[in-house]
């Protein structure tokens, strides 16, 4: 199906403080490429983890801190990231409101090979 109403896609709970909507995915169906809508509640966090396909975050609004190996960033409204295939990487709502974010990643269940480096697997997987 080539045309999605992101208002008819449901909330997924990813982890505490962790909301999603798989706006384009395995189940769209979609071949190549995944589209996620995260909201992140204030001092939420993703553990470092990894995994075989590349992602690149682009901020709606808020601020996270970005991990990426050894290196850290402070990413806010309308800045993105790439996050390269089988790279270390954490992530967490930096600021005092809820985050807003869009990510991509090259591949239809890019989840499928996490490994989580610290702390454990999503609640809930889509």
């Amino acid at each position: 199906m080539p045309f999605v109403d992101h208002r008819t896609i449901p909330e997924v709970l990813m982890r505490s403080g962790v909301r999603g909507k798989f706006l384009v995915n395995k189940d769209t169906p979609s071949r190549n490429v995944t589209l996620l809508m995260n909201e992140v509640d204030p001092g939420a966090s993703i553990p470092l983890h990894q995994h075989s396909v590349e992602e690149t975050v682009y901020m709606l609004e808020g601020e996270i801190w970005a991990r990426i190996g050894n290196d850290r960033y402070t990413v806010t409204a309308h800045d993105s990231v790439l996050f390269p295939a089988g790279v270390p990487h954490a992530w967490g709502n930096a600021g005092a409101g809820v985050a807003r974010m869009l990510w991509i990643f090259s591949g239809p269940d890019p989840f499928a090979d996490s490994i989580y480096l610290e702390g454990r697997p999503p609640i809930e997987r889509a």
